[in-house]
């Protein structure tokens, strides 16, 4: 709560002699010995003093507390070595934020702020890696949302493409073989007619490997971009340019079949894609599929042409990605096709042209950082304001101990895979609850346990999933921390709420302390995951909090304690419990009232 007052008064301390500063980092010290604050900025002052006038940092920092004052929220503040200068708060000042609220976000709209996430494609599975996305960009969503931005989450997905002829033509081919007709598929249930179109993209992936079966696949693709304008002018009020039909011979009786498996199957997998969305806690704002966005490239590319952006290659048109350093790449293919660059291209001015955003955040897997690169060079040639708002976020891969995906190979470890293998293993650690309460708590904490074993590490980085390990009740997981809420819950139902607390405190306990000081600094951690996108400083503060509290608990008695310690370790307890289904809420996880 005071990390701004104390930054705000060393700038005020640094200006009187003669230091102008704008960046103070002003850290939490690993040893709670050290102080509640920490900053460097002696070091950062004597590095850039210059001359004869040059000064130790140990010199800067007396010269900085001599300026800085006895501020009413400072017990203390020490310099230690390094010229390092260490901040000490006030027991009483500690004691104010236990009578905070900490449910309710800002209520004045700062920015506006759209996030790209998830983006599975339609006639493929559903699997881990969107699970990450999903994760990462429903928890900044929530993040700036709660500092008061106005959110707006969409959703990117291939409805057209070499996968989804892959897919169509396996589906023929299956449909055949099986004896079924799409109607008697239809009868199935949702998931069992989306794994049906998954093993209909197996089946073409692997097919298109035999040169007899890649043509009539490269012809399936062409009839799909004319299946896919016909559907589109009659399903919105786009109209596209692009004359797809003069590409390939057909006849109306083949369009009119590729265009009903097309519809068929994307309504299916835009339908169980939904189930998910419910499942994880996401509700999108807008969706944005291929068949739309790829013919706004289409039209970008080619205004760019006469001026040298984009230029004619062996039939093809590309972005001359070497001129700057980068790579070239292929936006129109040699058919005149738009590729995923192009598609991609035209997304980010399809999206600015429906919400004039002040930020776009798009989240993806960082094996297309370098892609990107390109990407976002050959936006700013064309839209440098639409570059200038946009941040591209690489996530790393999520690996299962001894498992690899390909969903190319068809063994590619779905949602519905991992999910119920998480519930399987949480359901023997919830007791005494009856049928369908335990159904819901089981759901929260089956979700919580994989969304916290994703967003606990940094989401740049590879993440290895452990299954055992996402669900243990003890040690660094989702699970862990739900408990902690529902101990600390538990304790609180015993007595009437706590509407109005007034303390009287002459010490401290150590373990009570320590729990101030992670209360203190709730508000500049959301700010850190802000200022790095990293939803990842959430986590593990909670993890910190919750592991103070249970330490808290073992030591100390609460309901039984004497009158003046009661009424502070209730307040802790109630205040823990609210920071804890918070910090889940942040990190799209439910807190359950009971474990």
């Amino acid at each position: 709560m005071l990390r701004k007052r104390i930054i705000d008064d060393l700038k005020t301390s640094v200006n009187k002699f003669g230091f102008e500063v704008t960046d103070i980092v002003l850290s939490i010290p690993k040893n709670s010995s050290f102080g509640d604050y920490s900053t460097n900025l002696a070091l950062q002052l004597a590095k850039v003093n210059p001359g004869s006038d040059k000064q130790s940092p140990q010199d800067i920092a007396n010269k900085i507390l001599e300026n800085f004052g006895t501020p009413d929220y400072l017990e203390k503040a020490e310099i230690a070595g390094g010229g390092f200068i260490n901040f000490f708060l006030k027991t009483e000042v500690l004691l104010k934020n236990l009578s905070q609220s900490y449910t309710h976000p800002a209520q004045d709209k700062k920015e506006k702020i759209m996030v790209e996430f998830t983006d599975p494609n339609p006639f493929k599975e559903f699997h881990i890696g969107h699970v990450f996305s999903n994760s990462v960009g429903e928890a900044l969503c929530r993040l700036f949302e709660f500092q008061g931005d106005e959110v707006l989450r969409v959703n990117y997905f291939g409805d057209v493409g070499m996968h989804v002829a892959k897919s169509i033509w396996g589906l023929k081919q299956k449909l055949k073989e099986d004896g079924l007709s799409l109607e008697e598929l239809e009868k199935g249930t949702l998931k069992e007619k989306v794994e049906y179109l998954g093993h209909a993209y197996v089946k073409g992936a692997s097919s298109f490997e035999d040169p007899k079966f890649q043509e009539e696949i490269k012809r399936v693709n062409l009839v799909i971009y004319i299946a896919a304008q016909e559907f589109l002018k009659e399903s919105t009020d786009f109209q596209p340019e692009a004359d797809y039909a003069s590409l390939v011979k057909t006849n109306s009786d083949e369009v009119k079949e590729i265009r009903h498996l097309f519809e068929t199957g994307r309504k299916w997998s835009l339908d169980y894609f939904e189930s998910i969305y419910v499942i994880l806690g996401t509700k999108f704002n807008g969706y944005y599929p291929e068949s739309i966005v790829g013919e706004y490239g289409l039209k970008q590319v080619k205004a760019h042409l006469e001026d040298g952006i984009f230029e004619r290659s062996e039939g093809a048109i590309i972005f001359p990605g070497e001129k700057y350093g980068l790579h070239n790449r292929v936006f129109i293919n040699s058919l005149g096709l738009p590729t995923y660059e192009a598609k991609e291209l035209g997304l980010g001015v399809k999206k600015y042209e429906d919400y004039k955003y002040d930020r776009s955040i798009i989240v993806t897997g960082n094996e297309i950082n370098e892609y990107f690169k390109v990407l976002m060079l050959a936006l700013s040639k064309i839209q440098p304001e639409i570059a200038e708002k946009t941040i591209h976020l690489g996530h790393g891969m999520v690996r299962m101990i001894g498992s690899k995906m390909s969903s190319r190979k068809g063994n590619v470890l779905t949602f519905d895979d991992l999910y119920e293998a998480v519930k399987s293993k949480i359901d023997g650690l919830l007791k005494d609850f009856d049928p369908k309460e335990k159904e819901q708590v089981l759901k929260m904490v089956a979700v919580g346990a994989i969304k916290f074993a994703m967003l606990k590490h940094q989401p740049t980085v590879d993440t290895i999933f452990d299954i055992e390990k996402s669900v243990a009740l003890q040690g660094d997981s989702g699970p862990y921390i739900q408990y902690t809420y529902a101990r600390a819950r538990s304790i609180l139902r015993k007595l009437q709420p706590i509407d109005e607390i007034k303390l009287k405190v002459d010490s401290l306990e150590k373990e009570e302390r320590q729990i101030l000081q992670k209360i203190e600094y709730f508000p500049g951690m959301i700010e850190d995951a802000l200022e790095t996108l990293h939803p990842n400083v959430v986590a593990l503060y909670l993890l910190e909090l919750a592991g103070d509290f249970n330490l808290f608990y073992q030591k100390h008695r609460i309901i039984d304690a004497g009158e003046d310690k009661k009424m502070l370790r209730l307040a802790l307890t109630q205040t823990v419990s609210a920071i804890l289904k918070q910090g889940l809420y942040l990190l799209g996880i439910e807190a359950p009232e009971k474990m």
